[in-house]
């Protein structure tokens, strides 16, 4: 009897502790969202209302207006060519969908520089094609330059969106337009286009935000031309205006709240309307399905030059790239060189492992906390009354730093901590932070997406023969989303490593990252320099993404295999 007691008072305690350990660590998962997610912003309106709206709006004007213009410009163009080779690319071979899909990923990867710095070697003054090949000398900056640059840039992302969407229409519906009498471009006009309009406009709002967000192309072939971004960054370098810089930050994230939320909405429409949920690139690359058809017509040839004009350019890009950073200048005739390769070994290698431990870093904190929250979510959804509200509240506060633009977070984190109690500018420390949170909202919804197919009795039956909550979180749910974590990781590390504007005013002389190496030689003029950083950086992002998909893959093939 005494045995049986000191066995349940044993039990007892096992699980009084593990739910102060759960109570625990929810507390401190909130407690972390609240401080780096949410407080950030409530600095920034807070310095804003120091500044007067109405002065700053009206002194600043023309800049608005260029942003918007651009922005427009850069959502309506880069979509249009998105939506040709998407629709190009859905109705072909699997292996022109696989280059598509490997050149929209080295475009993802890519650091923000270098479709500008491809730009200026081919179209500059002394451009490759425009100065060497055509005689002309004109220049490649101004508004023009921006909203080409900012197009084929963003279109990579746009083409995975409407991708995936056109991949997941059920077969079964084309079919039926097929069997009576409908052509391939009929089909794609009256069935294809009325279901992906969802997320064509999806795509144009994500694309406007961006481009009002993009900091690096404005700075690099803008020239005069100044936009809301580069303006902010004027007022804090040029000028310590924090409250200026405040209320352009407050404008901007505005526009940007009510954006996604047009966005968010229809996503949810194009998920409604097309069969199953939205395909990832290795699932697409993996995808062996036969096309249900060809595109025919003047459709099918409008879409082929599009698509074999975006594949020709990527490849020009990067292999211009490649080729400036083993030349020395731009011409033709420029003589081969390893000096850039050497020059970033000498003096580059640390901000480049530097970078790479920070992206390191912040994507390990943005999986675990990734986790965390989609768990304290799914828990709060299955609960009723106030923890459904605090979940909802949970995942909006997660979104928040993903919404706004990089800069806007990143004058957040100046305002916020910049004075005790907690002073991080100046360290690594907060690097790692604003990059982990910026991408918090990915790293969670993609844990929620696994964690919501799990069947809650299976924690309830562990439960049941003596596992405390706390272990039975272990043991049932993370191993579940092994997933999630590599997507959730490589989301995090590739961001990171090519993010600029969100840590722009966060960079100092001790703890300058490869990005901001790379945008100095930019701008001094030092291409081949710039190139070779490039290069670098692609190759260590592509390395680490390559071993984590490489490594799903595997496991996902031996999970079918068993099957």
């Amino acid at each position: 009897m005494k045995t049986q007691d000191l066995t349940t008072r044993r039990a007892l305690i096992r699980h009084r502790g593990s739910t102060v350990a759960c109570v625990a660590i929810g507390a401190a998962t909130v407690g972390l969202v609240l401080l780096f997610s949410v407080d950030p912003i409530l600095s920034l309106l807070s310095k804003s209302i120091g500044g007067s709206f109405g002065r700053v709006l009206a002194n600043n004007q023309q800049i608005v207006w260029n942003s918007i213009a651009a922005g427009v410009a850069t959502a309506v163009i880069s979509t249009a060519l998105a939506l040709a080779i998407s629709l190009r690319v859905a109705f072909s071979s699997s292996k022109l969908r696989g280059v598509v899909l490997a050149l929209v990923f080295a475009s993802i990867i890519s650091p923000p520089f270098v479709s500008s710095l491809a730009y200026v070697e081919l179209f500059g003054r002394r451009g490759l094609i425009t100065h060497e090949l055509l005689g002309l000398s004109i220049s490649p900056y101004g508004p023009v330059g921006v909203v080409v640059m900012q197009s084929v840039f963003f279109c990579a992302i746009n083409v995975l969106l409407l991708l995936s969407t056109i991949r997941n229409i059920d077969p079964a519906v084309l079919d039926a337009a097929r069997d009576v009498g409908a052509s391939p471009s009929q089909v794609v006009r009256r069935v294809v286009l009325p279901l992906t309009w969802p997320s064509v406009g999806a795509c144009l709002l994500l694309t406007f935000i961006r481009s009002l967000a993009d900091y690096g192309t404005p700075i690099v072939i803008g020239g005069s031309f100044e936009t809301i971004s580069t303006a902010i960054y004027e007022q804090v370098v040029g000028y310590s205006d924090l409250a200026t810089s405040a209320v352009l930050g407050v404008l901007l994230c505005g526009i940007a709240i009510i954006v996604y939320a047009g966005y968010a909405v229809l996503i949810a429409r194009s998920r409604k309307r097309v069969a199953g949920t939205a395909t990832s690139a290795f699932e697409m690359l993996g995808d062996r399905r036969s096309a249900p058809m060809r595109l025919r017509g003047v459709l099918g040839i409008v879409c082929g030059i599009v698509c074999f004009a975006f594949i020709a350019f990527m490849i020009l890009q990067y292999v211009t790239i490649v080729r400036a950073s083993l030349t020395a200048g731009i011409s033709w005739k420029a003589s081969f060189t390893t000096a850039n390769y050497d020059h970033l070994v000498e003096y580059q290698a640390t901000p480049l492992a530097r970078s790479v431990g920070f992206a390191l870093l912040a994507a390990a904190v943005a999986t675990v906390l990734g986790f965390l929250c989609a768990y304290l979510q799914e828990q709060g959804r299955r609960g009723r009354g106030p923890a459904r509200k605090a979940q909802a509240l949970l995942g909006f506060a997660v979104t928040m730093p993903y919404m706004l633009p990089g800069t806007c977070l990143g004058l957040g984190y100046i305002l916020a901590f910049n004075a005790a109690p907690l002073k991080l500018t100046g360290t690594g420390v907060i690097i790692v932070l604003v990059l982990a949170f910026k991408e918090l909202a990915i790293s969670q919804q993609a844990f929620s997406n696994e964690i919501a197919q799990l069947d809650p009795h299976l924690e309830e039956a562990a439960r049941d023969v003596g596992a405390t909550k706390f272990a039975s979180a272990l043991r049932i749910a993370v191993p579940s989303v092994r997933r999630a974590a590599a997507v959730s990781f490589m989301n995090a590390f590739t961001s990171a490593m090519v993010a600029y504007g969100a840590v722009l005013f966060l960079i100092t002389p001790s703890n300058k990252t490869a990005i901001f190496e790379l945008f100095d030689a930019l701008s001094s003029g030092k291409y081949g320099q710039a190139a070779a950083t490039s290069v670098v950086i692609v190759a260590i992002t592509l390395a680490v993404d390559a071993v984590l998909g490489f490594l799903f893959l595997k496991r996902r093939r031996r999970a079918h295999g068993d099957d």
